[in-house]
């Protein structure tokens, strides 16, 4: 399953704003995508000179699916790729929607009507096989994603299908041609302004053709897959660390390369042990114990403990996720008491967010100002309603319903944490006692997570609920559309029931538009109508916390988890 919460939408063509201008100039950064040479730690612990080479080990949250990057759509999978698997374009270290040039030479030329994107690559770069990387490597990359067949393969490219609207002719994207070896030519159909940003996942990242035909990357069922596997030359890309080993459910392991082509970003490790651990109490023992050096996240509950045994606090700085009480105003067909919006703006002001930051976050989260981290592009401030019992109750009264009306489940999962979400049953427990304060009486209700809330939720089954969104992406298109309010199959996303039909059109402008401010300006007015309508109650933008013993130098952590090592040394 995805580490990251999506509902499985049936996409239509996605084209959302894109993080950067259609500029034509290369980024300032330095050179390579996996961290400029002046990148530092958010936090550098008092520690001996760093010495050269050594493995680091690494409480990764969970194990890898597939070696093929293609094929993923979980953060395990993603965040070890983002070692090994590099595209034309990047993230800088640090943020979530920077955009810079990595296997492209510049960020690309745009074509005034926003069809056609014309990247030049870099000279000199090696796959780890050895084999050349150029503009025909970038073609056949993308020519097989587009190709995949009905079945295992199209099944789990999940992002390639929902970035370009389907595969083979239903693909917005037209045709990636190669006219010279340094020169990649993309043409859409209709103009795709998120084309940029949604091509910094690693999903997107360009592996070596030789590899993929010789291990028959194609093949199905996926379990006989020797690449997907990690049976074989998988995960061949051009990253300062190569794929060495994968035992499902005990190590990854990946080396580096030290015939990196950015020897400003050449790895400083000798070796990377990813270890699959996905209890947050094993993770801070064995950090604890020194059994592995750092953490991909720790449980906020645990930040105290976590500092005085002297690690080191991961602060991912900006957010990209939001965790939200969803109101569902059509459960069954049948109209609940939340298409009353008086009703649904009592439960808003009735709702002290800050104090559930302080409880269950551990000063890693944030009071949303609108439906989309601070940091995502097509962001807009809005003035939200704040915890005022008194305008509580007096909404609710302006409601107009019986107190048997506002007797009401609130549904909360078990079994799992989320970033966005450290505690759910705490704080479904804080939400239904205030709730209780302005005149609602609350029963608590909890379905497992992996056992059908997912389900339940993203089908419109439950009426009142805890859920969240961690970005794929940071745009605008990612949360408001993908993940929440765009229409599925012209009718309002089942999940919410939220009817406007000016908001979906705005947004399907919004997704086609030609540039990024064009986009951006849509998705500013959509914010205005979730602002006035209040459809759902955005309650925090969370940054999970890791953690790393005082061995570990020249981290950087990033909102969105897309990290990476090159800039890592270990202490003498």
């Amino acid at each position: 399953m995805k580490k990251r919460l999506f509902s499985l939408l049936a996409v239509a063509i996605l084209a959302a704003s894109a993080c950067t201008s259609s500029s034509t100039s290369p980024s300032a950064a330095a050179p390579g995508t996996t961290g400029p040479a002046v990148a530092t730690p958010v936090v550098t612990p008092a520690v001996t000179p760093a010495a050269a080479g050594g493995t680091i080990v690494v409480g990764l949250d969970g194990d890898m699916v597939f070696a093929d990057p293609a094929l993923t759509s979980d953060g395990n999978s993603l965040y070890v790729a983002a070692q090994v698997i590099q595209g034309l374009v990047g993230l800088k270290p640090g943020t979530i929607s920077e955009i810079i040039p990595v296997l492209a030479a510049a960020l690309p030329t745009v074509s005034t009507d926003g069809k056609v994107y014309t990247f030049k690559l870099r000279t000199g770069v090696k796959f780890h096989d050895g084999t050349t990387f150029d503009a025909a490597a970038v073609k056949f990359n993308y020519d097989r994603w587009k190709a995949f067949p009905k079945g295992d393969l199209q099944d789990n490219a999940y992002y390639y299908g929902a970035v370009f609207g389907g595969f083979g002719a239903d693909s917005n994207l037209v045709s990636v041609d190669a006219p010279d070896a340094t020169t990649v030519v993309f043409t859409f159909k209709t103009p795709q302004s998120n084309f940029l940003i949604s091509q910094t996942l690693q999903v997107f990242g360009i592996e070596s053709p030789a590899a993929l035909q010789k291990d028959k990357a194609d093949t199905t069922p996926l379990k006989d897959n020797k690449y997907a596997q990690g049976q074989g030359e998988s995960m061949v890309g051009t990253g300062p660390f190569k794929f060495s080993e994968w035992v499902p459910g005990d190590h990854i392991t990946l080396v580096k390369n030290p015939d990196y082509y950015d020897a400003a970003g050449m790895a400083k490790l000798d070796k990377i042990t990813f270890k699959p651990m996905g209890d947050s109490t094993a993770k801070l023992q064995a950090l604890q114990s020194g059994s592995i050096d750092l953490a991909e996240t720790i449980s906020p509950a645990d930040v105290a403990t976590a500092k005085s045994s002297g690690l080191t606090i991961l602060d991912r700085g900006q957010s990209c996720n939001l965790g939200y009480l969803g109101l569902n105003q059509s459960v069954g067909g049948k109209a609940t008491i939340y298409a009353n919006k008086n009703v649904r703006l009592a439960i808003a002001q009735a709702v002290n967010k800050q104090g559930y930051i302080d409880a269950f976050y551990a000063g890693q989260g944030k009071v949303p100002q609108s439906w989309l981290p601070a940091a995502t592009t097509g962001y807009k401030a809005e003035t939200m309603p704040t915890y005022d019992v008194t305008k509580a109750k007096a909404s609710l009264t302006a409601a107009g319903l019986t107190a048997d009306k506002l007797k009401v489940d609130l549904y909360y999962p078990s079994n799992v944490v989320r970033p966005y979400m450290p505690d759910p049953k705490a704080l479904a427990t804080a939400i239904a006692g205030d709730l209780t304060a302005v005149g609602f009486t609350v029963t608590l209700k909890s379905e497992d997570w992996h056992g059908g809330y997912v389900k339940d939720a993203t089908n419109g089954n439950l009426s009142m609920f805890l859920f969240g969104w961690t970005c794929d992406w940071a745009g605008a298109d990612n949360f408001l559309y993908t993940a929440w309010f765009g229409y599925q199959g012209g009718k309002p996303n089942l999940q919410f029931g939220w009817k406007n039909d000016a908001a979906n059109a705005l947004m399907l402008k919004a997704l086609s538009e030609p540039t990024v401010d064009a986009a951006n300006a849509d998705w500013g007015q959509v914010q205005d109508m979730l602002a006035t309508d209040m459809p759902t109650v955005p309650i925090v933008n969370s940054t999970p916390p890791g953690a790393y013993t005082s061995k570990v130098q020249g981290f950087v952590g990033s909102g969105n988890a897309i990290e990476y090592f090159n800039t890592v040394s270990l202490s003498k």
